[in-house]
């Protein structure tokens, strides 16, 4: 419950904010399909964060693993795709707007959101969460989960803000580093997936008392598969996505260089 309010004051207040931006600059376009984007990104972290899918994650490690993959690779790049960031620079006074570009712009800012930064940290999070006692204990402690579904996110957007860079952004990314930022991170998630996939023994204990010993395993191959297919397809579709993207904007140089007869 508490999620899906959420989830309607975050698109509540980002459609209030998209009119203001409407009506502030009458000569810039806001596309329908970047507020749809946001909307999508955020329905499905709330509905990845929501019976029924939360409630099957605590019971299948499979279903876990689908909520894993909404959370950082699904949500967040659709979110970023809606610009927010354009936004809440835009938007608000502008005594609120130069301190969001002065913190984006200080040392700690340009490290924060520096691509290597974001790649270290996806990665990290991303092995520590299924190869640390953090996932046993996150399924038997409420508060833990919480946390480690923040941990989630926060990374997931600092990875994801160095690709999806529209409007406003903390750090610009060249399209090349880009590319080589997503072409590096696809091994990380197959070769995730394969260790789980590979796994001999019930890699929680969790998923052993509340299954039976022969299901809980299969069910831990059915979750590495996902990581390993699902997740591989979603990154694959960034960076061909990526690659669109800086063809389009290579095009535009183009003919804004290109004389008009």
């Amino acid at each position: 419950m508490i999620t899906a309010l959420l989830a309607v004051l975050a698109i509540g207040t980002y459609l209030y904010a998209v009119r203001l931006y409407r009506l502030r600059f009458p000569d810039r376009s806001f596309s329908p399909w970047r507020v749809a984007a946001f909307c999508a990104g955020t329905l499905i972290i709330a509905a990845a964060l929501s019976p029924p899918l939360d409630v099957l994650a605590d019971r299948r490690f499979s279903m876990h693993m689908v909520q894993h993959i909404a959370l950082t690779l699904v949500g967040p790049p659709l979110l970023l795709l809606g610009a927010p960031l354009l936004l809440l620079v835009a938007v608000p006074p502008a005594r609120l707007a130069r301190r969001v570009t002065s913190f984006a712009h200080s040392g700690f800012g340009q490290a924060l959101f520096a691509p290597l930064t974001g790649w270290i940290v996806f990665v990290a999070v991303l092995w520590a969460a299924h190869f640390s006692p953090l996932y046993q204990t996150a399924l038997e402690s409420p508060p833990v989960h919480v946390l480690e579904h923040v941990l989630f996110l926060t990374a997931a957007f600092l990875f994801w803000g160095a690709i999806v860079q529209i409007g406003f952004v903390p750090r610009a990314v060249p399209f090349p580093a880009r590319m080589l930022y997503v072409f590096l991170t696809i091994p990380q998630g197959a070769f995730l997936g394969l260790a789980i996939y590979a796994s001999r023994g019930v890699m929680y204990p969790h998923y052993a008392q509340t299954l039976s010993p022969g299901f809980a395993l299969a069910d831990q191959q059915n979750a590495g598969a996902v990581m390993w297919i699902a997740g591989g397809l979603f990154m694959f579709i960034a960076f061909m996505c990526t690659g669109a993207a800086w063809a389009a904007s290579e095009r535009m140089t183009t003919d804004l260089m290109v004389p008009k007869t």
